[in-house]
């Protein structure tokens, strides 16, 4: 079901959900990813003895078994870099090299609907593939602060990278290095799940459409939102020749309802001619920059069960 811009102003909340900020204990969350047993309270798997870490405000609970990171910064470099407090961070947005009116028009459609639906957040909120932090900086900016914040990548450095940029409070905010193919969160914890459709950039879309159905509680919602591309295009085909990934509205529907999402309703807040670009959209494709919508809706008895072959 498609909705348009318009839409925006007939969002209304959830008065089923409860208001109010509770702090979580975010070790009460974890799991081995590879057996799905409890950690201790000193991060060793309570089953199979996997033995994982936190350093640098991140919780680093990532199977080598089952994962490969990006590995792109050298570790001693690494720690150099990240021991000394007092080093100064900064991230420059490069994509804001290409913005044209239409597309910074767009951009702040989108950015518009999503502030609305933030602010009926509340419980726990799961960012995945965090990055640098572009989708955290929306939950961290919204009136409403009645929400937890977990910020998932793969990659740890980026985790650590973006704690020290925003600056955030560690008793709401936390970070875990969690592969979206094998999630390190319990069954049924989370009640919103975000993403800046890097949803569709992970392989497998498959099994992380499971893994994001299986840590949502009843009742809980994931919103995608970015740009997409259209069925057809020379965007889509640039894409697809850098590796399997989801750039289609179409596509992330077909994702999420093979992981048993239900509820799904796209937004199409705008939608612009691409201009010249260093990017893999092609000038004069059509973009739209979208939201989407799904939830999990079965009961609490239902067991989700991954299988995993290593």
């Amino acid at each position: 079901m498609d909705k348009s811009f318009i839409d925006i102003f007939a969002v209304q909340p959830d008065h089923n959900r409860s208001r109010g900020f509770h702090m979580i204990d975010i070790k009460s969350f974890l799991i081995c990813p590879e057996c799905m047993s409890e950690l201790s309270n000193e991060l060793v798997c309570e089953r199979c003895g996997n033995v994982y870490s936190y350093k640098y405000g991140v919780f680093d609970i990532i199977s080598e078994n089952l994962s490969k990171r990006l590995n792109q910064m050298n570790r001693k470099d690494f720690d150099e870099l990240f021991e000394d407090e007092t080093v100064e961070i900064t991230f420059e947005d490069v994509n804001n090299t290409y913005k044209n009116k239409e597309t910074i028009e767009a951009e702040y459609k989108m950015n518009t609907y999503m502030k609305g639906l933030i602010e009926d957040f509340s419980g726990v909120v799961c960012d995945l593939a965090t990055g640098f932090g572009v989708m955290l900086q929306k939950l961290l900016d919204s009136q409403n602060k009645n929400f937890n914040i977990i910020c998932t990548d793969i990659e740890k450095a980026l985790l650590v990278v973006t704690r020290r940029i925003k600056k955030t409070d560690d008793n709401r905010v936390f970070y875990i290095a969690s592969d979206g193919r094998y999630m390190s969160i319990k069954d049924q914890t989370i009640d919103y799940i975000t993403s800046r459709s890097a949803f569709g950039g992970i392989p497998e879309s498959d099994k992380v459409a499971r893994e994001l159905y299986r840590i949502l509680k009843p009742g809980g919602k994931l919103i995608i939102y970015g740009r997409f591309i259209e069925e057809g295009s020379k965007s889509l085909e640039i894409a697809k020749s850098q590796g399997p990934a989801l750039r289609t509205v179409d596509e992330f529907l077909n994702a999420l309802e093979s992981g048993g999402f239900e509820n799904i309703d796209t937004a199409v807040v705008s939608e612009v001619i691409w201009a010249e670009n260093d990017f893999i959209h092609a000038a004069g494709d059509k973009i739209s920059y979208c939201i989407i919508t799904a939830q999990r809706i079965e009961c609490k008895s239902k067991k989700i069960l991954r299988c995993i072959d290593i």
